[in-house]
């Protein structure tokens, strides 16, 4: 096991103890915590992300957030009781964190274990929803990613061929419309767009296509609160691509349903998911294993909330 993964294992089990703990007398930095937490759980969303995707929601002004999520291996698919249901492999590991420049607009940084990609993103509240004149909120999300080397599963070249470090960019711009329907309900949609700077041009044998630098996305995504402080989550992506559709090396996409709580300043997420990757970047031009075929995963994530 790395040490990746047993570093986000033990956080797992720390944080499992300290739910079971909660009833124990708060200490002194608590109330401070809570009163940051408190504006959050009256918003649509616990969180600013669903799994797989983004809510509208961004930090207060001057609020961190940091975050750990974690993805096993294939619960049934090549898993099984051999790999204790994909608790002996990580497919990913994602450690990020975001921070609000003002109310609405906030910055982040992360990096995944999976191809060692390093991202930045920027996330824009442009609307908000309220009870007198503004039915939804809107917002608009970037994200740039690099990968740190050149390696065999996104990049192959000709010996002629000097690789350039703008290859190992990619890009994901999205547009989140939600709306919170009720106390318990809320549901988004979205459309959005992954870009890589270079693809391999493999084709689709059963239809000629080319694999694309472009690949236009929509989806949707919800929640559904059991009680005032958690409820099930869930997000789909459709991707938009001939080169995927049908293709013989096949192609999925991404649907993900997972149970949140919220409690003390963190929001813990179990959920499965049928992506072997974390970031979007990964995500939409990379899911190949299917929810019919076994094979979806196990992941968690912890976001902690730091007021600075």
């Amino acid at each position: 096991m790395s040490i990746a993964m047993r570093l986000s294992v033990s956080v797992f089990i720390l944080f499992a103890a300290q739910v079971i703990g909660k009833g124990q007398s708060p200490t002194v930095s608590e109330p401070a915590i809570k009163q940051v937490w408190i504006h959050h759980t009256d918003s649509t969303w616990k969180d600013t992300r669903l799994i797989n995707t983004e809510t509208t929601k961004t930090p207060l002004a001057h609020v961190m957030i940091f975050r750990i999520t974690h993805r096993f291996g294939d619960v049934l698919e090549g898993g099984g009781f051999q790999t204790l249901f994909g608790f002996d492999a990580a497919t990913d590991i994602n450690l990020s964190f975001e921070y609000g420049i003002t109310n609405n607009l906030e910055v982040g940084i992360g990096r995944s274990s999976q191809e060692g990609l390093v991202d930045g993103m920027v996330k824009y509240k442009l609307l908000s929803q309220n009870s007198t004149s503004m039915p939804v909120s809107l917002a608009l999300y970037e994200d740039a990613g690099i990968t740190p080397e050149l390696n065999s599963m996104f990049y192959a070249y000709a010996t002629s061929y000097t690789p350039q470090v703008s290859d190992r960019l990619s890009y994901f711009t999205q547009l989140i419309l939600d709306r919170r329907f009720s106390s318990h309900i809320s549901l988004e949609v979205f459309a959005g767009l992954s870009h890589r700077n270079y693809v391999l041009g493999n084709v689709n044998p059963k239809n000629g296509a080319v694999d694309e630098s472009n690949i236009p996305v929509i989806g949707a995504g919800g929640s559904i609160k059991l009680t005032k402080h958690s409820g099930i989550v869930f997000d789909y992506y459709y991707i938009i691509s001939a080169f995927r559709t049908g293709n013989t090396f096949p192609y999925s996409n991404p649907l993900s349903i997972g149970y949140e709580i919220e409690t003390g300043g963190h929001v813990f997420e179990i959920n499965f998911s049928n992506a072997s990757f974390i970031n979007e970047n990964n995500i939409i031009p990379n899911t190949n294993d299917s929810w019919s075929q076994g094979g979806f995963k196990l992941g968690f994530s912890i976001s902690r909330t730091f007021n600075l």
